[in-house]
């Protein structure tokens, strides 16, 4: 779903490279409905990150840490990965 590249400095001396490491993250753009009730919910955990992180989160941010955080703790989908692959 999201890969990321980093590109960092060359491997020049110090004084001649930049200090600057990008990292390009490719996403992919997904059309979905979720129940009023959840979008509600959804609001008020923006406004509570937000807030208590000083900086702004979006839907994005959440949606993408939440379906990892399913994809890591759900252990009927790590075992069907194993022997998918």
């Amino acid at each position: 779903m999201n890969e990321q590249r980093s590109i960092t400095p060359s491997s020049k001396p110090n004084l001649e490279r930049p200090l600057l490491q990008i990292n390009r993250l490719t996403y992919v753009k997904l059309n979905t409905r979720i129940l009023q009730a959840t979008a509600e919910k959804l609001k008020q955990y923006l406004q509570f990150a937000t807030a208590n992180m000083n900086t702004e989160i979006t839907n994005d941010d959440v949606v993408e840490y939440a379906l990892n955080h399913l994809f890591e703790r759900d252990p009927a989908f790590k075992s069907w990965l194993k022997i998918k692959n």
